[in-house]
């Protein structure tokens, strides 16, 4: 059988097929890949849409408050201002705890307690009073948070626990070396833990020649080196359990007085203090130190009062630039920097306001229970911002929580 006839040109049922130029065609192409390309992407929107829910989306996650925010929330005026205070109670004889520091703690008007040589000198000893404040009865919401217990044992001069190391001066540490300097951190707080004590006040931060520096008590004059120490003994040491709080900010080797006798004014530029006397604390923060230290000298470049009163350091200076989010302790209230104050509360109250999370007394129950009352009464009057002091117990009950598992009293 034969093919059929082609139709004839003319044929009107026919649709002539026009050939298009190539630039035209490729234009279609492109066309038809992006509707192809949209039609896609919606069908996945449908689908996800779908598989979430429809148009009844559920809210986001929110995160979920912290151990220390809980109990915050619950605590009384009288238990949210005492969990700010650090006492002293150096004048009670070795081994004792004095009547009203004990009445302090059952209504929970302290939050923690720093030990001198008075009150005991070796580990043995150390460890048999530890226990005996932290069985004291605290309120329910305190009852499983431990206090802290702070103590000086940088080594050298500064080293309230005869048979505790380090025994090397910070100076004689850093000139070792790195490894020293680990091994410092290390030892110390297995053995500061095992008796009792959670935070030391170590390491020293500062540089320069001044009086501190005269005292053995930094690790060089140069700031590399001094940070680099500082940095290796906050590692090592939250290695081995214990918090450290880093001191003094920010910076107070230029002295050349000892705050705890008398008024210091460092007269430094802030260029200067940020280039140098400020980076071994950017170390220790990166390294992860828990607590900051603020200095009681003077800075004038950043204020007419000393650096633990003053926001400037504390918030601008510490919090944000250097983006601290760990707990802020002032030195020594009760110290020589503080001779001319109008009273003591008010340079509590003064240090509270600057953003200072914890205020500790190196000399007198007396004084540290004081502040605790007036700043209770300055809470009620609203004289300090509920959400700050709140943020600030938060901070300190997350450490003391964290320390209730890394560093035990044993034995």
């Amino acid at each position: 059988m034969s093919a059929p006839a082609p139709p004839p040109a003319d044929d009107p049922f026919v649709r002539p097929r026009r050939r298009r130029p190539p630039g035209e065609e490729l234009a279609a192409r492109r066309r038809r890949a992006v509707l192809l390309g949209v039609l896609g992407l919606l069908l996945l929107v449908v689908v996800l849409v779908v598989a979430c829910g429809g148009d009844d989306p559920k809210p986001a996650a929110k995160s979920q408050p912290t151990a220390g925010q809980r109990i915050a929330r619950t605590l009384s005026a009288e238990e949210l201002v005492g969990q700010t205070i650090i006492s002293p109670f150096r004048r009670a004889g070795a081994g004792a705890i004095p009547p009203a520091l004990r009445t302090a703690i059952r209504r929970g008007r302290v939050g923690g307690v720093i030990l001198f040589s008075e009150n005991a000198t070796t580990l043995a000893q150390v460890r048999r009073l530890t226990r005996r404040l932290q069985a004291l009865p605290r309120p329910a919401e305190l009852r499983d948070v431990p206090l802290l217990v702070l103590t000086d044992q940088e080594g050298g001069q500064v080293r309230r626990i005869t048979d505790a190391p380090p025994r090397a001066s910070a100076s004689a540490q850093g000139a070792a070396g790195l490894g020293a300097v680990a091994r410092a951190g290390t030892d110390s707080a297995v053995a500061l833990c095992r008796a009792g004590v959670n935070v030391n006040l170590a390491p020293v931060a500062d540089v320069g020649t001044g009086a501190i520096a005269q005292q053995g008590r930094t690790y060089a004059d140069d700031v590399t080196t001094t940070a680099r120490a500082v940095r290796s003994l906050v590692t090592a040491s939250r290695r081995g359990g214990i918090a450290t709080a880093t001191k003094h900010f920010p910076g107070l080797g230029r002295a050349q007085a000892n705050t705890d006798d008398t008024r210091v004014r460092i007269t430094a530029a802030p260029e200067a203090l940020r280039s140098a006397d400020e980076l071994p604390f950017r170390a220790a923060i990166g390294a992860g130190t828990d607590l900051v230290m603020l200095s009681n000298a003077i800075y004038p470049a950043f204020g007419p009062t000393p650096a633990v009163l003053n926001p400037n350091l504390v918030n601008a200076e510490l919090r944000r630039r250097l983006g601290f989010r760990g707990v802020t302790i002032s030195d020594d209230l009760e110290a020589g920097a503080f001779a001319g104050a109008a009273s003591q509360t008010g340079v509590a109250r003064a240090a509270a306001l600057a953003g200072v999370d914890l205020l500790l007394y190196g000399v007198t129950t007396d004084a540290a229970l004081a502040a605790s009352r007036a700043l209770t009464a300055d809470l009620g009057r609203k004289r300090l911002d509920l959400a700050a002091v709140r943020g600030s117990v938060a901070r300190a009950i997350d450490l003391r929580v964290r320390l209730a598992r890394t560093c035990r009293l044993t034995g």
